[in-house]
């Protein structure tokens, strides 16, 4: 029983404010003693108080296995108060005992079906269902404002830590998506952007010259002035003189006895000759030029030259591959 019996001085005695006791005549019920002064029958009446104001139990660690069979330690406290103390003192043997015993046996069932995500992300809304649960028994028993608090929730370390490498690396992997989102969204607005300034010379021109002014912010870059021109040159791409069909179509100006001047050479591909300047790798259709009679064997032709129409350099044609 968690009452005491009142001490008496000639049949009186007193009763706190945060008190409540139960009379009981020749060791029946027969009423509730409210705060203040009483009086009591010696030997006829007998007279059990109890706290009325709120009481708070703390609740012992206990392990349980969650769903996943994962192993947690919880811990909490437990808040009620007498309203019925007649029920209280006398339908429970010990009230704060066995309202302890009923919230950790309801926590380990309602926690038995948890997870660890929803015991580490829910535990208001678990220990209210918990609550739920142990104030319809307690009712029974004469108590009320039943409150809950989960106040820890821990788990092994080495649990612990496999779970902060879990997290880690879902955050990470996370993290690359969105990067990999990102660098993909950027790459088509570059495109878009090469696109246009592609399409307008005019456009990129000025992109240049703002890239400049932005760079000339700097006091310890240099700015040295180049031609736009020259930024955007393309040099001539080497060329494949693997191949006869590729030469060019144009016909070289023929040119005879112009001094000083380097060799090109005649390339034999099939029945064409295609001849190749030496300074920029053009190529030149020259069978018109050597005729038919020169096709099949190593013309050797003197003094024979052609201008490219590409770089404008002269050539002499004097030995075949």
């Amino acid at each position: 029983m968690a009452g005491q019996g009142v001490i008496t001085v000639f049949g009186l005695f007193v009763l706190r404010q945060d008190e409540v006791g139960v009379r009981l005549t020749l060791g029946r019920f027969s009423g509730v003693v409210q705060p203040g002064l009483g009086f009591n029958v010696p030997i006829i009446h007998k007279v059990i108080k109890t706290k009325s104001s709120l009481q708070t139990i703390d609740l012992p660690e206990q392990q349980i296995v969650l769903s996943g069979n994962i192993s947690v330690i919880i811990s909490g406290n437990l808040n009620f108060r007498v309203k019925a103390p007649d029920r209280a003192l006398l339908a429970v043997d010990n009230y704060r005992y066995s309202i302890q015993q009923l919230a950790l046996t309801t926590i380990a069932d309602v926690l038995g079906s948890k997870t660890i995500e929803e015991v580490r992300g829910a535990k208001l809304k678990i220990a209210e269902e918990i609550e739920a649960i142990v104030s319809r028994t307690a009712s029974n028993w004469g108590l009320a404002d039943v409150d809950i608090r989960l106040t820890d929730a821990r788990m092994d370390e080495g649990l612990q830590r496999a779970m902060m490498r879990e997290t880690e690396a879902r955050k990470e992997a996370n993290a690359i998506k969105i990067k990999a989102e990102s660098d993909k969204y950027v790459a088509g607005i570059f495109a878009e952007a090469a696109d246009s300034l592609a399409k307008s010379p005019g456009a990129m021109t000025l992109r240049v010259l703002q890239t400049l002014s932005d760079v000339s912010n700097d006091k310890t870059t240099i700015v040295v002035p180049v031609p736009i021109d020259l930024l955007t040159r393309q040099s001539p791409s080497p060329v494949d003189i693997s191949s006869a069909t590729s030469a060019t179509s144009e016909s070289p100006e023929l040119l005879v006895n112009v001094p000083d001047v380097p060799m090109g050479k005649i390339k034999i591909r099939g029945d064409k000759a295609v001849a190749v300047c030496p300074a920029c790798n053009a190529r030149y259709d020259v069978t018109a030029i050597l005729g038919e009679s020169k096709v099949d064997a190593a013309p050797e032709i003197p003094g024979q030259q052609i201008q490219c129409k590409r770089c404008g350099q002269i050539f002499t044609l004097p030995e075949v591959d």
